[in-house]
C-alpha cells in the first residue's frame, strides 16, 4: 500500500504483504526505499490519473523503475487502484503476480469500486473520531473556561487594587482580603526589609472574629527567619512550596516551643501554599494561603494560579519601589541638568564636525578614485594601442615570441582596464539611490539569459527555469545581479560537454530566496569566504577571464536591498549561488 504525502505530492510505501511461499524480500526492501512522483511507475500513474491501471509484465515496462528487482524475484503481472477521500487520491493499492497476466477490465472495475468504498469508510471513521474528540474537548474546554473566567475575574480585580495607589502595603492588605473570600481561610503577606530580613504587612482570616486573636498570636511568637519550612524557606530559595497535607512533623519543625506547637495544632490547617513575590529576578516577599477545610486541599493548578497572583503583587511592590527610586534619581538629575545640557551641546557639535569631516573625506576619495582611473586609463590605452601597432605595422620584424609577449601585454592592459571599470562601478553602487518596485523575476531571468546566450553563441547552454515569485527592489540593480551570476555560470561551464544552468526559488522565511545553479567546474568550499571579495579569484586568469569584481557587485547590491548572498559548490561538479530579496 502506497500513501500520498500531501505536501510533496509523492508516494511512499506504508505497508506490504505477500504469501509466505513468495520470496520477494528484495523487491519489498527496494519499494520501501523508493519515493515515487506522479506519472512514474505503475503506482505514480494511478496517482496522476486517479484511475486503476494494469501492467501485464512490469519487467518489460519502460516506466517501471523497479523492473530489474522485479525480474530477479520473478514478479511480472501487476495492477493498482486508488483509494480516494473527498475526491483526492489518498492511497494506492498495488498487487503483483509471478505470472504475466493480461488486463482484466472487470477486475479493475471491481477493485476501483472497492477503493471508493474503502475511501468512504475511512472518511466516515475519521469524521466520527473527530466528532467524539470535539465533544470531549468541548466539555473539558467549557469546564476550564468557567474556572479560568472566575480566576481571570479575580486577577483583574486584584490587579485593579494593586494599581490603585503606590502604597503597596495597603494594596497588599486589600488583596489578602480578596483572597480569603475565594482562595483560602488564612492569607498572610510578608515583604523583605533593607537588611535582607522580612516583616508581615497583612494577615487576614475568613472569620473577622479571629483577627484579634491572630494579631496577638503574631506579636507573641513573631517570625523565625531560620525555619526549615514555610515563609522563611521560600524567601531563601525563591521557590514556591505547596503543602497538600500538613503533618505534625511539619508543625514540630515550625514551632518555637510547646505552647506554639499547641496553638498551631489547634489552628487545624489542612493544606497550604507559600508563593514567593518575585520581580526582575529578586524575591520581594511571599504570599501564604492556607485552608482549614480537609475537603479543600491545594493542587498544582491552585499553585499555578497563586503564582499568577504573586506575580501581579510583586509587580506592584516593585513598581512602587521603582517609583520611589525614580523620584530620588529625578531629583539628582535635576541637580545636574545644566551639566548634562552642556555635555550634550558639546557632543552634538563634535558629531557635526566629525560628520562634515567624513563627508569631505568621502568626496575627496571619490574624486581621487575618478582621477586615478582617468590617469591610469590613458597609459593603458597607449600600451594597448602601441602594442597593436607593433603587431600590425611591423609583422615581419616581430617574431612569434615577440607577438606572444605583445599579446600578454595587451591582455594585461585590458584586464587592468576591466578592474578599474569594476572598481568604479563598485564605488558608484554605494551612492546610487534605490528605485524600488515590484519585479517579475521570471521574465527578468529569461531576458538576462537571452542576452548572455546571444553574447556567447559559440557556447550553447541548456536553461532550466523554474517558476519565480516576484521580488521588491531596484530592477536595474537586480538585473545586474542576475547578469553577473548567469554570466559566471556560462563562463565556468565552458569546459563541460553538456553545460546546463538552473534558475530557481526556495520557499521559506520572510524574504524570497533565489538561486542560480550550474554544472561547471565548481569550487572548493574551503575558500567560499573569498568569493565575494573585490579582485578575489579562485581560478587563474589564463583559465577563466574576468576582473574579480562581479560577485562583489552582487553582494553589495543584495546587501543594499537588505538581503544576503551565499554560495555552495563542489569541485568539478558545479556551483550554486543563493540570494534573498524582499517580497513584493
Amino acid at each position: 500500500m502506497w500513501c500520498v504525502n500531501a505536501d510533496s505530492n509523492t508516494l511512499h510505501v506504508e505497508g506490504s504483504w505477500h504469501v509466505p511461499s513468495c520470496e520477494v524480500d528484495e523487491f519489498e526492501k527496494a519499494s520501501r526505499k523508493t519515493i515515487l512522483f506522479p506519472g512514474i511507475d505503475l503506482v505514480g500513474r494511478v496517482l496522476s490519473s486517479g484511475q486503476p491501471a494494469w501492467i501485464d509484465n512490469v519487467v518489460a515496462d519502460s516506466n517501471f523503475p523497479r523492473a530489474p528487482v522485479a525480474q530477479r524475484v520473478g514478479l511480472h503481472g501487476a495492477f493498482a487502484f486508488p483509494i480516494r477521500i473527498s475526491g483526492h487520491v489518498n492511497c494506492v493499492m498495488a498487487f503483483y503476480n509471478r505470472e504475466i497476466v493480461q488486463p482484466d477490465d472487470e477486475l479493475l472495475q471491481m477493485f476501483d469500486a472497492v477503493g471508493h468504498q474503502v475511501g468512504d469508510f475511512i472518511k466516515r471513521t475519521k469524521a466520527e473520531e473527530e466528532r467524539d474528540k470535539l465533544l470531549i474537548y468541548e466539555r473539558v474546554a467549557r469546564s476550564e473556561a468557567e474556572t479560568n473566567a472566575e480566576r481571570l475575574a479575580f486577577l483583574a480585580e486584584a490587579s485593579t487594587v494593586l494599581a490603585s495607589s503606590l502604597d503597596y502595603q495597603t494594596n497588599l492588605m486589600s488583596v489578602a482580603k480578596l483572597a480569603v473570600n475565594r482562595l483560602a481561610d488564612w492569607c498572610a503577606v510578608d515583604v523583605t526589609d533593607e537588611d535582607n530580613g522580612f516583616h508581615r504587612v497583612a494577615l487576614v482570616h475568613r472569620d473577622p472574629s479571629r483577627m484579634e486573636w491572630a494579631g496577638e498570636f503574631q506579636k507573641r511568637f513573631g517570625k523565625n527567619a531560620s525555619a526549615p519550612q514555610g515563609v522563611a524557606h521560600v524567601m531563601r530559595t525563591g521557590k514556591a512550596k505547596i503543602y497538600t497535607d500538613i503533618p505534625d512533623s511539619m508543625l514540630f519543625a515550625l514551632a518555637q516551643d510547646a505552647e506554639h506547637l499547641r496553638i498551631l495544632q489547634e489552628l487545624g490547617l489542612a493544606s497550604a501554599m507559600v508563593v514567593p513575590l518575585i520581580a526582575r529576578g529578586r524575591t520581594l516577599g511571599a504570599f501564604t494561603l492556607a485552608s482549614e477545610n480537609p475537603a479543600r486541599r491545594y493542587t498544582q493548578d491552585d499553585l499555578n494560579f497563586a503564582e499568577e497572583l504573586a506575580r501581579s503583587a510583586a509587580l506592584g511592590i516593585d513598581n512602587a519601589r521603582l517609583y520611589s527610586e525614580a523620584q530620588d534619581a529625578l531629583r539628582e538629575v535635576h541637580s545636574k541638568t545644566d551639566e548634562i545640557q552642556r555635555l550634550n551641546s558639546e557632543l552634538e557639535q563634535r558629531v557635526r564636525d566629525r560628520t562634515a569631516q567624513l563627508e569631505m573625506m568621502v568626496k575627496e576619495l571619490e574624486a581621487f578614485t575618478y582621477s586615478i582611473s582617468d590617469d591610469v586609463r590613458g597609459p593603458l590605452r597607449a600600451i594597448d594601442g602601441f602594442s597593436c601597432v607593433l603587431m600590425e605595422e611591423y609583422p615581419n620584424k616581430v617574431d612569434a615570441e615577440g607577438r606572444r609577449l605583445l599579446n600578454i601585454i595587451r591582455a594585461n592592459a585590458r584586464s587592468m582596464s576591466e578592474q578599474i571599470d569594476g572598481l568604479l562601478t563598485f564605488s558608484h553602487l554605494g551612492r546610487q539611490p534605490l528605485d524600488q518596485t515590484a519585479i517579475n523575476m521570471e521574465d527578468l531571468a529569461k531576458s538576462v539569459f537571452g542576452d548572455v546566450q546571444s553574447a556567447n553563441k559559440q557556447h550553447p547552454v541548456v536553461l532550466q527555469l523554474h517558476a519565480l515569485p516576484p521580488a521588491f527592489g531596484d530592477r536595474a540593480m537586480i538585473r545586474q545581479v542576475l547578469h553577473n551570476l548567469i554570466a559566471n555560470a556560462f563562463k565556468f561551464t565552458g569546459p563541460k560537454a553538456d553545460p546546463a544552468i538552473e534558475v530557481g526559488f526556495e520557499d521559506g522565511g520572510n524574504q524570497q530566496t533565489y538561486y542560480v545553479r550550474d554544472n561547471g567546474v565548481g569550487f572548493d568550499m574551503e575558500y567560499r569566504n573569498k568569493l565575494f571579495g573585490v579582485f578575489q579569484r579562485l581560478h587563474k586568469v589564463d583559465e577563466f577571464e574576468g576582473a574579480g569584481v562581479g560577485l562583489a557587485l552582487v553582494q553589495r547590491i543584495v546587501l543594499r536591498h537588505g538581503g544576503r548572498v551565499w554560495a555552495e559548490g563542489t569541485v568539478n561538479k558545479g556551483a550554486a549561488f543563493f540570494f534573498t530579496l524582499p517580497k513584493a
